[in-house]
């Protein structure tokens, strides 16, 4: 009995270390992962709408997404759940009560390593099996996306590019591949011009063979209208062929056999390779493939072992913290993934060019980690943050003159009622929280992109200055992004320790109610929530531009930007005419072609080109140097002017370029896009439910404040953890609900203003719920 009590006492400490940290590591764990899931999501989301990929496709891309997003937060979420259990421990003063009672370091650290290394077994099994298979899989549900969607490529009243031809179908039926009234635009290497006009059309496939199939059809080839081409004769620039059929059948080009080809062969790309098929090729292949495959088997396995080095390093920290709490357990915790992962990137680096063995280069970080964890313990135990050492001490005589100044601050603060001194205080502690928040996020955030990059980064060698701005032009999109959860987390922390304190029972006991202690926060809220609009308004749509065109550079492809030039095409709904032109800086249209049908707007009845095009007024284009070729039954006459003035034109705007990505876009800019898509015949479900979120998400802010407060309140008296666990549920249901009637919204299942507006009907609805359940 004697030595059964003595083994209870033995694991007392060690039991309560484990419950101390263990709902940290767990709340750290959904956060990050809820954080780096929407991330991803988001993207690959506006891949599938944009890109008309199935929607059922969404589900095998979430599941895809989660094991590499695991490998990334489970240590993470180690290093931060250790270092601030530990951190609360020594602000509470229960680390020095501990070794007060004879308990040794290593019996408080073990308890955290054992956490450590049952977390490296699971990173270990994603890192070596489950995460190389998800890449895999990631990949081929693009791939079954991209051969889905090459089954009807083309959207009716949408202009479609395909190799040589640009197509256009005014009616039909995409589900069934069905078209109507169809328009292709082809060019051959001899800038000879082809015009296909047919009643119907569909794309036939077989195998990785596709055939473009069309009736009642229509074909004019003639030589090119824009410009004359070396290799034609003066005959050939004179020489026209209009040729009527019942039915046309010809090859053509869509991908498919490439798509097929990649979906039935292996793949060879290292990353996606499992344990079992990079050890083959340690032995079996080439010199450099064996050394690459070394390489990411030592990157995975150091990856792995990252839990377990993290715990040691945050067990070692967390026993020197004797003030600051959570918040110094926080800060610690970016510090330190910071240094690691710059560390893994840069010996990843020198392994790749060969500088270190691939042996060598993946661990530096681990060693880095280990050797200054060894450091930290076997040094001179000396406090690691105290707040003794920050503030000044003041004697009772020194103290008085203050007293009377915050009294006299008091008054002047209460002339009006707000803001009151306890209003300045709440406004900035809930400054400091959003301030600590944001940062933290936002790092993750960025190490997580950078991580994810980096291989194309070691590839095309791009310079540190190249990320660095890219990095830079990505803040604003994060921002956007993350403020809704900071501002949820800073409210929630921040009311959470006003209600564990005791703070709130004095406020009430004053006569103030819990509405009137809302206040702040509120208007806190409301601050930040027209922060963010005006960068969602008037930064983040340049600063994505560019974004986007350096992420292309990273990523090896093309140096890309949005210019006002570049050939365009248009389809007027309302004259049967189909404009393909230049866009030039001074608003004319250069080398403007205008196809022209008949009253039935099938067949092609004119073709008129020309050297610019300029509006005389909002209806009317004069085009100079015009050539005009007009279809007389099955022959062509041509006809040769100064000028040519076009009656009923669309307006300049309607002509005039844009982006139609909704994030690169202003709400006012994607409205006047949205407009004169909606007079082009375009499906604009996705953007109009895009406009509406922006319209939206600045109170997306204000929202989480709302939701927030009450929780606080109300969960604060039971403990900060229990606050934060409410919003990390309450953060994944907002984001899950918001994406679901989004994309309900883009498959015009629901009203844009419903899909967009909904979800913050929905929880200020539960916000007022929970702030009528507080007590006043």
């Amino acid at each position: 009995m004697l030595t059964e009590n003595l083994n209870f006492r033995k694991f007392i400490i060690p039991r309560y270390i484990l419950g101390a940290t263990a709902p940290y590591i767990i709340l750290s764990l959904l956060m990050l992962t809820a954080v780096l899931f929407a991330q991803q999501a988001a993207r690959l989301a506006e891949l599938v709408v944009y890109a008309d990929l199935p929607f059922s496709l969404l589900g095998s891309i979430g599941a895809a997404l989660l094991p590499g997003v695991l490998t990334f937060s489970i240590p993470l979420a180690t290093l931060a759940g250790i270092i601030i259990g530990f951190s609360r421990m020594g602000s509470d003063s229960e680390i020095v009560a501990m070794r007060a009672a004879g308990v040794g370091s290593w019996t408080m650290i073990w308890p955290a390593l054992l956490i450590g290394l049952l977390l490296t077994g699971v990173t270990t099994y994603l890192h070596l099996k489950e995460a190389p298979e998800a890449a895999r899989d990631l990949e081929r549900i693009a791939l079954q996306g991209a051969l889905a969607k090459l089954d009807s490529p083309v959207e009716p009243r949408t202009f479609s590019t395909l190799p040589r031809y640009v197509i256009y179908v005014r009616d039909g039926d995409k589900e069934r591949g069905a078209w109507g009234r169809v328009f292709i635009f082809g060019q051959r290497s001899d800038r000879t011009t082809e015009v296909f006009t047919a009643r119907s059309g569909r794309i036939d496939s077989s195998g990785d063979q596709s055939e473009l199939v069309l009736t009642d059809v229509l074909a004019t080839k003639f030589p090119s209208l824009t410009a004359d081409s070396p290799t034609q004769t003066t005959e050939d620039q004179n020489s026209y062929i209009v040729e009527r059929s019942d039915q046309l059948r010809f090859s053509i080009n869509t991908g498919r056999a490439d798509i097929v080809q990649r979906l039935n062969q292996r793949d060879t790309n290292a990353d996606s390779m499992d344990w079992t098929d990079l050890r083959e090729r340690v032995a079996s292949g080439s010199q450099a493939e064996q050394k690459e495959a070394v390489r990411i088997l030592n990157r995975r396995a150091a990856l792995s072992a990252a839990p377990f080095f993290f715990s040691l390093m945050a067990a070692a920290l967390g026993l020197r913290i004797r003030r600051g709490g959570r918040s110094i357990g926080v800060l610690l915790t970016l510090i330190v993934v910071i240094i690691y992962y710059l560390i893994s990137l840069l010996g990843e680096s020198l392994a790749r060019v060969g500088t270190v063995s691939p042996y060598i280069g993946p661990w530096l970080a681990t060693v880095f980690v280990f050797a200054l964890s060894l450091l930290f313990l076997l040094t001179q135990r000396i406090p690691f943050i105290s707040s003794r050492s920050i503030l000044p001490l003041k004697s009772k005589g020194a103290a008085e003159p203050v007293s009377s100044t915050r009294k006299s601050s008091h008054r002047s603060f209460s002339v009006l009622g707000f803001p009151n001194l306890m209003d300045a205080t709440l406004f900035r502690s809930l400054a400091v929280s959003f301030v600590v928040c944001f940062v933290a996020l936002a790092a993750i955030f960025n190490i997580f992109t950078l991580f994810e990059l980096w291989r194309f980064i070691a590839v095309t060698h791009a310079g540190a200055g190249l990320v660095a701005r890219y990095l830079l032009f990505l803040l604003p999109l994060i921002a956007v992004e993350l403020f809704p959860a900071t501002m949820l987390i800073s409210v929630l922390v921040t009311y959470a320790l006003l209600a564990r304190r005791h703070e709130a029972i004095a406020w009430w006991a004053s006569g103030q109610s819990v509405y009137r202690l809302m206040l702040p926060g509120f208007f806190f809220a409301l601050a930040m929530a027209f922060g963010s609009w005006l960068v969602q308004e008037h930064v983040m749509p340049g600063t994505n531009l560019k974004q986007d065109a350096l992420r292309a550079r990273i990523r090896g492809g093309e140096a890309r930007a949005t210019t006002r030039t570049g050939r365009q095409w248009l389809a007027s709904t309302e004259t049967r005419r189909f404009y393909s032109y230049e866009f030039g800086e001074d608003g004319r249209l250069i080398e403007p072609t205008i196809y022209e049908l008949d009253a039935d707007a099938v067949h092609l009845a004119q073709v008129v080109s020309g050297k610019s095009g300029a509006w005389i007024d909002p209806a009317h284009l004069k085009i100079t140097e015009a050539e005009t070729l007009s279809l007389k039954g099955m022959g062509v006459e041509r006809r040769t002017d100064a000028e040519t003035i076009f009656a009923g034109v669309e307006s300049p705007a309607v002509f005039k370029p844009t982006i139609d990505k909704p994030s690169q876009l202003s709400a006012r800019d994607l409205r006047s896009y949205l407009n004169a898509a909606k007079r082009r015949g375009m499906d604009v479900s996705a953007l109009a439910v895009a406009l509406q979120r922006k319209y939206a998400g600045p109170f997306g802010i204000i929202i989480m404040a709302l939701i927030g407060m009450p929780l606080a309140v109300s969960f604060g008296r039971k403990g900060t953890v229990i606050a934060l666990c409410a919003a990390v549920v309450v953060g994944i249901a907002y984001w899950a609900v918001g994406g679901g009637f989004q994309q309900l919204g883009n498959y015009g299942m629901l009203r844009p203003s419903v899909a967009g507006w909904s979800p913050l009907v929905i929880f200020a609805a539960a916000g007022t719920y929970f702030l009528s359940r507080v007590r006043t």
